[in-house]
């Protein structure tokens, strides 16, 4: 486990104290870490299937792949 130092400044330390309301500030900054990452990760998704959408060789190959497989009904 690695140990960290975080120096607040005073409107970084008012909006910790209220967001921990009586908690351990470590888990509340752990929790905080954990939703900026997954936050980010979705918008690199979103951002990612946004690109895909409009990408010609992709829909070209999906499109051939669909083709191939035959009629989706017959599954």
């Amino acid at each position: 486990m690695v140990m960290i130092s975080f120096r607040p400044d005073e409107r970084t330390e008012q909006e910790l104290r209220e967001l921990a309301a009586g908690r351990d500030r470590s888990t509340v900054l752990r929790e905080i870490i954990h939703e900026a990452y997954m936050e980010r990760q979705y918008a690199q998704a979103q951002a990612d299937a946004e690109r895909l959408r409009h990408d010609e060789a992709d829909r070209a190959e999906l499109a051939r792949i669909a083709e191939e497989m035959g009629d989706s009904d017959a599954w």
